[in-house]
């Protein structure tokens, strides 16, 4: 019974992790300006590239580039971009936790 007014109240939360489970690749981290991807390459695409990044909670986000716009001029400036966050660094991932685990790590501080 706990567990589902849990569901109840983060719902949003549980469906982010339904996907996750399932093997889909949801957006739940995006970023604006002021960093440069190495996109001069014509054709190349930098789209699922893994980065780490450093999150204000000083833990290390594994995240993989989904979607991204650029800038006209630069031109290899980056004006939005969209990535899934896969876990924490040092962390079970998030595909391998059940929810309650999910939803202590995502809102851990």
């Amino acid at each position: 019974m706990n567990e589902i007014i849990q569901i109840i109240k983060n719902w949003k939360d549980y469906k982010s992790w339904r996907e996750i489970i399932k093997g889909k690749k949801p957006i739940n981290m995006k970023r604006g300006v002021g960093y440069y991807f190495p996109v001069g390459l014509l054709g190349a695409t930098i789209k699922g590239r893994i980065d780490e990044v450093k999150m204000e909670s000083g833990r290390v986000a594994i995240a993989e580039l989904i979607d991204y716009s650029l800038f006209r001029d630069p031109s290899d400036m980056i004006e939005k971009s969209y990535w899934h966050v896969s876990g924490y660094k040092g962390e079970k991932l998030f595909k391998d936790m059940t929810f309650t685990e999910y939803l202590k790590s995502t809102t851990k501080k």
